[in-house]
């Protein structure tokens, strides 16, 4: 039986001789139209749920689609019923709205196949129908200059022009704490997001992107490596849809060399990567026609499914195991990067990359000839290094006053506990020694990195109010992400500690002439690190307020707060 689904045509279904589903057409609904599609489902069928679980940015509600065959619609009765969970999230780019047609065909097609409805049997399926709704409401046709249909699609920002998918761990807009809520409750054990990819042309249909099996925890990466990845693979080859690893391109074509892609904790399988889930992304090709992109994506789902529904037990006991390491590991390993050094060759199926005179500049240009398709073996970069270790504290102390990063944190229910009287503790102060900042902003933040700290021991004493983190948890790994400043993603980096950074107090030179001559003479240290310090800089030695300022940073008039980062590490 053929289900073939034509929108604008929302229930118009062809009926056939093959026991194939399939997408056809070059359009997509509006939100209106694929909640219209949804809530029918929800209103017509059994073992289905539509519930909102939140807001975007603008005021929409965010919706979520449960598919639960009789197990309930809460995550308690799901796993009570002893069945994983499987979530997907579409539309985080509204631009790419092919896993919003994926799933209503996915949705369909297990409603009505007793032979796909047998993948619930052991999993449910967790629906984000359109996640960036007022992206999604920004529709045009040419926003995304090169990708081939649909029609119209939506925007890939949000109402605030936030990318979503670099909020993951800032979560500055309505929708990543719609999500991360939502996340936190049903915890599900893989996470699904659906996308479109850029970049070199090629004869793939799918790009595969895995949350860098190198980072994680050895017995989810031997989940990812030994079953999940080869399992895909094999459903898409049975179905011959072409699906190649999600890469960029060292130089000029993919012939000269393939890298990974190191997903940080902003991006959706970096954070779910430390929330100990199994995190992929699908990645269809720009140039496919849209009907193929459909329907290649609505396969890697059913792909997943089958793979979950083959080996549930292995998924649980890799989750298990991981999260039960990061509670108890000492250190944790960060700020990964891929090695330049390390590729072992892989096969690429692509189109010959030739150069032409540009009609537009007179230059050189590239172009892909798809006339003359390759199969070669190319060099890929794709082994991943940690760049940071950090030893674990046996907890954190976050004064009260930096209550969005506390209120950040309760969104994954960390572990915590708020002081109800003061408490002393020993503990590790970092002070921010050196850091660089982007010259422009990123998704609303001028974003700091080579962070660089020194550490002193202090006796801290915790008010009333302020908040301990105790380590020994599977949120370890996030937590310790989040609240290092070393880290690439911590707050540090994201610019919620900037205020830390401005000097509040300073001095006026006439005054504190008398007072920096009394303190060259009261302080003999002092006074040896000064004349060093002018012998050794003769521009230095030119300039009375660099002098002036060198005796004030190192007086008792300083100011002790500035770049004292005010998260401590509680180590005994």
């Amino acid at each position: 039986m053929v289900r073939s689904i034509g929108l604008p045509l929302l229930f118009a279904f062809a009926l056939g001789a093959s026991a194939q589903w399939r997408f056809e057409g070059n359009t997509t609904p509006t939100w209106e139209q694929t909640m219209e599609r949804f809530q029918e489902f929800a209103t017509t069928r059994s073992g289905v749920h539509l519930m909102e679980i939140g807001t975007d940015d603008d005021g929409s509600p965010i919706h979520l689609f449960v598919l639960s065959d009789g197990s309930g619609f809460t995550p308690d009765s799901i796993r009570a019923a002893g069945k994983n969970i499987l979530w997907i999230t579409n539309a985080i780019h509204a631009g790419e709205p092919d896993g919003v047609d994926a799933s209503l065909l996915l949705t369909q097609a297990l409603l009505d196949s007793d032979q796909y409805m047998g993948l619930l049997a052991r999993t449910a399926v967790c629906i984000v129908p359109m996640y960036n709704v007022s992206g999604a409401r920004q529709r045009s046709s040419n926003s995304r200059a090169n990708q081939n249909g649909p029609a119209e699609y939506g925007f890939r920002a949000n109402a605030r022009n936030l990318d979503l998918n670099r909020d993951f761990i800032k979560a500055d807009a309505s929708n990543t704490r719609t999500l991360l809520r939502a996340l936190t409750a049903w915890d599900p054990d893989v996470y699904f997001e659906t996308h479109v990819t850029n970049g070199a042309d090629h004869q793939y249909v799918m790009e595969l992107l895995m949350t860098h099996p190198d980072k994680v925890d050895d017995a989810m990466s031997t989940y990812m490596r030994n079953v999940l990845t080869p399992r895909l693979h094999a459903w898409m080859k049975a179905r011959k849809i072409p699906m190649g690893p999600y890469f960029e391109t060292v130089k000029h074509s993919p012939e000269e060399g393939l890298t990974g892609f190191m997903d940080g904790p902003r991006y959706s399988t970096g954070y779910n990567a430390l929330r100990g889930r199994v995190a992929l992304i699908s990645e269809a090709h720009m140039l496919k026609p849209y009907a193929d992109r459909v329907n290649a994506t609505f396969q890697l789902m059913l792909g997943t499914l089958a793979a979950m529904n083959e080996h549930p037990q292995e998924l649980r006991d890799a989750i298990a195991k991981a999260r039960s390491n990061a509670a108890t590991e000492q250190r944790y390993a960060t700020n990964w990067k891929l090695d330049t050094a390390a590729s072992k060759p892989v096969e690429w199926l692509g189109y010959e990359a030739k150069c032409t005179k540009s009609a537009v500049t007179g230059l050189d240009r590239l172009y892909y000839d798809q006339d003359r398709p390759t199969k070669v073996n190319v060099p890929w970069f794709d082994q991943g290094v940690s760049t940071l270790q950090i030893e674990k504290p046996k907890a954190y102390l976050i004064p009260q006053a930096w209550h969005e990063v506390i209120e950040r944190l309760a969104l994954d229910k960390v572990p915590m506990e708020r002081l109800v009287r003061s408490r002393t503790f020993d503990a590790e102060v970092q002070r921010i020694k050196d850091f660089e900042t982007t010259s422009g902003p990123y998704e609303g933040h001028y974003l700091h990195h080579g962070v660089s700290t020194t550490v002193e021991r202090e006796e801290v004493t915790g008010r009333p109010g302020d908040v301990l983190v105790p380590m020994g948890h599977p949120t370890d790994q996030l937590v310790m992400e989040i609240l290092e400043p070393r880290c690439a993603d911590s707050y540090f980096a994201w610019g919620f500690f900037d205020t830390m950074l401005q000097q509040k107090e300073w001095f006026s030179d006439y005054v504190f002439e008398d007072i920096a001559a009394d303190l060259l003479v009261k302080d003999a240290a002092l006074k040896a690190a000064f004349e060093a310090k002018r012998n050794a800089d003769p521009a230095f030695a030119k300039d009375d307020w660099a002098q002036l300022y060198f005796v004030y940073q190192r007086s008792p008039y300083f100011e002790p707060n500035y770049r004292r980062y005010p998260v401590v590490r509680i180590t005994k």
